[in-house]
C-alpha cells in the first residue's frame, strides 16, 4: 500500500505569510499568540495541545504580516480556515511559526 504523504492546499493564489513583519512583532510582544508567546503556542502544535483559535490567529497574522489587507485575511479565513478540517491548516500555521524561529537563528 501506498500513502501520499503530501497535501494540496486549494487557496486560490501563492500566500506570503511574514510574522517578522514591524506592526506584526508588536502584536505578538505586547498580546502574544491568543495570550502565550510564540515559542508556547509553537509547542502547543507540537505536543497537540493547540487549539483551532491558536491555528487561527497564527495564520491571521502571517497573511497581515505578508501584507494582504485585513478585510481579504477575514475572507480568506472564513472561506479556508474557520470550520474546516484542522489538520491542513496546523500544518500551515506550524510551519510560519517555526519560520519566526529560523529567522532568529
Amino acid at each position: 500500500m501506498t500513502t501520499e504523504a503530501t497535501q494540496e492546499i486549494s487557496w486560490a493564489t501563492p500566500l506570503t505569510f511574514d510574522l517578522q513583519h514591524p506592526w506584526v512583532r508588536r502584536v505578538i510582544s505586547w498580546r502574544g499568540i491568543n495570550g502565550h508567546s510564540p515559542a508556547a503556542v509553537l509547542t502547543r502544535f507540537v505536543d497537540n495541545t493547540y487549539s483551532p483559535d491558536d491555528v487561527e490567529r497564527v495564520i491571521e497574522l502571517g497573511l497581515i504580516g505578508g501584507g494582504m489587507p485585513e478585510s481579504d485575511v477575514e475572507a480568506l479565513l472564513n472561506g479556508h480556515v474557520r470550520g474546516k478540517p484542522i489538520i491542513p491548516n496546523l500544518t500551515i500555521a506550524t510551519a510560519v511559526l517555526a519560520s519566526l524561529f529560523a529567522e532568529a537563528a
